[in-house]
């Protein structure tokens, strides 16, 4: 309210000034005055997309999701080693089923797209990530996945209805690149013959002292913060016009009211 009376003082000081300098200095500051009082913007401004980690190896290693509702890029993070990883661009989605990244240093990632058609995979800390694919045809999906377990720099994938895929062992060419049921599969392919898939495990190692996360979380209603439009931009020149005359009109005129009572 008090700006409105400095508009109108303003204006009615100005019709009694002969000087163009000051009639130009009351007419800007009327104009100041009027500011605040001129329409806001309500409307609701577009947010940006989200960040929030889904998934963590450990204390200093994990997967962030940039997007909205849960769909988006995500990225690999090692925060020791200052890396920052792309690893999926775009149309990205979490995991359900559970998954233990237990191998600790890094230098084997393994993880799956939300549907396991194929999986990304670094061999050099999550400096770089490819795709890693299955041997042969799968009749599966995520739904029918029991767990993905990773460790001493192998993947294994169990099913609900007992198999287990697996990658080779880590060493030879493309190690880690191929995903094979070493059962019922691989005997029929070329690369039964390779030294790395040769005596693969017949079970799923045990795991100790995993501290990692063994499922992926994600919250679809995170919101970003609001993206900067002619809106916000007006709402922000009304504040600070307003914070302004407060500070050089209102607050000397109440400080000069009080001294003089």
């Amino acid at each position: 309210m008090w700006t409105l009376v400095l508009a109108v003082a303003c204006i009615a000081l100005g019709r009694h000034l002969f000087r163009p300098p000051a009639r130009l200095a009351a007419a800007a500051l009327a104009i100041l005055a009027l500011i605040p009082w001129l329409p806001s913007s309500h409307a609701e401004p577009p947010r940006k997309p989200s960040t929030q980690i889904v998934y963590r190896f450990d204390d200093h290693r994990y997967l962030e999701l940039v997007g909205y509702r849960c769909e988006g890029a995500i990225n690999y993070v090692d925060e020791k080693r200052g890396i920052h990883t792309p690893m999926i661009d775009q149309f990205a989605r979490v995991f359900l089923p559970p998954i233990m990244h237990a191998d600790d240093d890094g230098d084997f990632i393994f993880i799956p797209y939300h549907e396991p058609s194929a999986f990304r995979v670094s061999k050099d800390h999550g400096k770089t990530f490819r795709d890693a694919r299955w041997v042969g045809i799968i009749d599966f999906g995520s739904e029918n996945i029991k767990q993905i377990t990773i460790v001493n720099r192998q993947a294994f994938i169990e099913t609900k209805d007992g198999r287990v895929f697996m990658t080779s062992k880590p060493f030879g060419k493309g190690w880690g690149m191929l995903v094979v049921d070493p059962v019922n599969h691989l005997p029929s392919t070329v690369f039964s013959e390779r030294p790395e898939f040769q005596d693969l495990p017949t079970e799923v190692p045990e795991v100790k002292n995993y501290k990692g996360w063994t499922e992926m979380h994600c919250d679809p209603d995170l919101q970003g913060p609001p993206k900067a439009t002619l809106g916000t931009h007006w709402n922000a020149f009304q504040a600070d016009v307003l914070a302004f005359l407060g500070r050089t009109v209102a607050w000397p005129a109440a400080w000069l009211v009080r001294a003089l009572a």
